[in-house]
């Protein structure tokens, strides 16, 4: 009973060390702008800190803010793709380069 505790109390401590570090040029705020009339939804990896976005559900005919870490010259810098029904050959993997408050546009 004790071992278990302990590795419980262990755990949780772990757990709690665990924090996000500053982005080290800030973050970028942009926009993904669905070109299409459908609901469409994105997983988005944000490169410069290495973190992933799931299902970024986007309205038809509009646009969803993001914010993501900025690279050294201000710029968001993503890789993304469409998910759900669309096969791969018709969905490239996009990269993309992205400077504050600009439009990412996907159809």
């Amino acid at each position: 009973m004790t071992r278990i505790l302990t590795l419980l109390s262990m755990s949780l401590l772990l757990f709690g060390c665990q924090t996000s570090v500053p982005a080290e040029f800030g973050m970028v705020n942009w926009y993904i702008s669905n070109g299409t009339s459908n609901r469409m939804s994105l997983d988005l990896y944000d490169k410069v800190c290495q973190k992933s976005h799931y299902r970024i559900r986007i309205a038809a005919s509009t646009e969803t803010p993001i914010s993501t870490c900025a690279n050294s010259d201000g710029q968001a810098e993503v890789r993304f793709r469409r998910t759900g029904g669309i096969s791969v050959s018709q969905n490239p993997l996009r990269n993309e380069v992205v400077n504050a408050n600009d439009y990412l546009f996907v159809q």
